[in-house]
């Protein structure tokens, strides 16, 4: 059993997507194969259930897209939005932010938003006017879409990032369960079991342990089974 393996995502490769349009979108956007910022869209609005890698490809995305643009690093800024950092002191910060020179090569400058729905509606429509400064770039991530301003998503790319198909979780679950010196497990017997898990990394790399555990007691059961036939056989 590999009691090292690290199952965090390295790079926006390593991201399981909703489907293949947000993952192309995403590329695209990373290695400039669209242009963005473009027409007034300088935002990249995250939104899905816990636990999908929202805020994990937040991280990723502000270096990729300034590679992308031939730069290094985005030495981006990253904020969770919380109780007593959500309003509008915190806009004016970002806003104070963005007046200055830039640090990286493109000139952009990168803010992360983790959780932007829970700004208050004061810092939402204040963050409506902080979008519209040039050479700025949001990436946020929610789990309410519903309770992000629409002026904000009117600004942003929005990526669907709830569940990807459980069939898109199979490679994955494999090496968690290859990590785990598990035997092999059909498909039919995988699939429901990762669907269950709704998308939630966490809650897969989970099952998948649990289920080699099961596997590891019922072995020992059998071994014991059979040796004690043996001795009594014999």
């Amino acid at each position: 059993m590999n009691k090292n393996a690290d199952y965090t995502p390295k790079t926006i490769d390593d991201i399981v997507y909703h489907s293949v349009t947000e993952r192309q979108l995403i590329m695209d956007i990373a290695t400039g194969a669209i242009q963005f910022p473009c027409s007034g869209k300088n935002g990249i609005l995250l939104y899905g259930i816990w636990g999908t890698g929202k805020t994990t490809l937040a991280h990723f995305l502000c270096d990729a897209i300034e590679r992308g643009k031939g730069g290094t690093d985005s030495h981006y800024n990253f904020i969770r939005c919380q109780q007593g950092q959500n309003g509008v002191t915190l806009m004016n910060t970002i806003n104070n932010i963005a007046q200055h020179v830039s640090w990286t090569d493109s000139g952009y400058h990168y803010f992360v938003l983790d959780e932007v729905d829970i700004l208050t509606d004061g810092a939402q429509a204040s963050l409506k006017s902080v979008m519209n400064i040039r050479n700025t770039i949001f990436v946020m991530t929610t789990n309410h879409i519903s309770r992000v301003d629409a002026g904000v998503q009117n600004r942003s790319e929005r990526v669907n990032f709830n569940a990807a198909p459980a069939q898109e979780w199979l490679p994955f679950a494999r090496r968690v369960l290859d990590d785990c010196d598990a035997a092999w497990v059909d498909d039919a017997k995988l699939l429901p079991l990762i669907e269950s898990c709704n998308g939630s990394v966490r809650d897969i790399v989970s099952a998948m342990q649990r289920l080699a555990a099961a596997q590891a007691r019922n072995a020992a059961k059998a071994a014991a089974v059979a040796q004690q036939t043996t001795a009594t056989t014999i």
